[in-house]
């Protein structure tokens, strides 16, 4: 029979045994360190939406060599604060590994306010093989909330 004591070392001993082999690496990824590609352009939205300087827009570019039905490995990403009022267009700006293995390049971009997407591309993603690409954004849609049947 085992005593209080053995029982909870025992069991101590096999979460720490299980921890240590499903334990999923959270670090960042190390940096590339080899010669990089600038792609920058305009995010184009619609006029009369008014940007606040707290917004923050997010780039992450994948490697679409394959298309969108594809899985996309992620190959860079960026994200900054508007840190201005105004309006459409944001110049934005990306550096990915310049590689010949990666001949097209997709773009994913959010605008978020308070955690909140406000804007994102037009399209799934915004493919270009060259250094320049002008991204047209939407509005997200409103989120619909679920009030199982009440109200």
């Amino acid at each position: 029979m085992l005593t209080r004591r053995g029982a909870v070392l025992s069991l101590l001993a096999s979460v720490m045994l299980t921890n240590g082999c499903t334990t999923q690496s959270t670090g960042p990824e190390p940096a590339y360190g080899g010669p990089t590609k600038t792609i920058r352009g305009y995010l184009r939205g619609p006029p009369y939406a008014v940007l606040t300087p707290s917004s923050v827009v997010s780039v992450t570019a994948y490697d679409a060599t394959g298309g969108n039905s594809s899985h996309m490995a992620k190959i860079g990403g960026t994200s900054f604060t508007l840190n201005r009022t105004g309006y459409f267009p944001v110049e934005y700006e990306i550096e990915i590994p310049a590689s010949t293995s990666v001949p097209r390049v997709a773009l994913a971009v959010e605008i978020r306010r308070a955690g909140s997407v406000l804007f994102s591309n037009d399209r799934n993603f915004s493919q270009t093989t060259g250094r320049n690409l002008d991204i047209p954004m939407r509005e997200a849609p409103p989120r619909i909330r679920n009030f199982r049947g009440r109200l």
